[in-house]
């Protein structure tokens, strides 16, 4: 993204026949106002660098620090829970990247995960071969960066032809007022995250996470500890933060409070 230097390391790919990306990037252009706006925070860069030079880990030193923290049984970084949302350490930071400890998202995705039939979903989904701590890092949902006229006109075409909407809208706020809307759609190009299925009862959630671009990325992380072999999913409600955008199918999830549909939810 931008131009990043950071090294993102990703060695999945996709079964199906789309472009597979690393990161979020922007869609094409259409000559709107909306999308020079959408542009211009695409291809800025944060520039609130921290001056450190220990393992950033105290945010009464580091700016950004103490949003992750490690495990001391097996050393894994994860996401503290207040921390929503999330600013790493990046390129212009004094820190070293072999002590800090506010790197993690932007590293790219955990290893061991695994695209799937799900039996549950009736459809490809993702799951972990190895347990997951809570807290953990998954991957990003990663695709298309749209404004909010692109993505009306692709849900309506959806609509029209029948076909998944793939859409997900990450709202943020300061002080219960809306501060920036994120949406991405990785139904055309994408990565891992786009196979995580909807849960009532999920095991994933999503955080706001910034590195070196005013436009977060959407990270997935484990919302409790999970077992191998079990199938990574979040609630594509979002709880008021994040929606990804349906048309109140039913639900498949099983969940013991299962609500039978998935949320309707639409572009404001």
């Amino acid at each position: 993204m931008n131009g990043s230097r950071i090294a993102l390391c990703d060695d999945y790919e996709h079964p199906d026949s789309i472009e597979y990306i690393l990161e979020s990037v922007l869609m094409p252009s259409d000559d709107s106002l909306d999308f020079e706006r959408l542009a211009d925070e695409y291809n800025s860069v944060l520039l609130n660098q921290c001056f450190c030079n220990g393992a950033c880990e105290n945010s009464e030193i580091c700016p950004h620090g103490a949003q992750y923290e490690c495990l001391t049984d097996g050393g894994e970084l994860v996401l503290r829970k207040s921390s929503n949302p999330v600013i790493e350490c990046n390129d212009l930071c004094k820190c070293s990247r072999t002590t800090c400890s506010n790197r993690l998202v932007q590293y790219g995705p955990r290893e061991n995960l695994e695209i799937f039939d799900s039996p549950v979903y009736k459809s490809k989904g993702l799951r972990t071969t190895v347990n997951i701590p809570e807290g953990g890092y998954i991957c990003e949902y990663a695709g298309e960066l749209l404004t909010a006229s692109e993505a009306k006109r692709r849900l309506k075409i959806n609509e029209e032809l029948g076909v998944m909407n793939y859409v997900l809208v990450l709202n943020e706020y300061t002080s219960e007022k809306k501060q920036q809307v994120t949406i991405v759609d990785p139904s055309r190009r994408g990565n891992i995250g786009r196979y995580l299925n909807h849960s009532c009862e999920p095991n994933c959630h999503i955080a706001a996470v910034r590195i070196d671009c005013p436009i977060p990325k959407i990270g997935i992380f484990a919302a409790r500890d999970i077992r191998a072999q079990e199938e990574l999913c979040f609630h594509y409600g979002g709880e008021g933060q994040y929606k990804k955008v349906t048309d109140g199918k039913t639900c498949l999830c099983a969940a013991p409070n299962c609500m039978g549909f998935m949320p309707n939810t639409a572009i404001e």
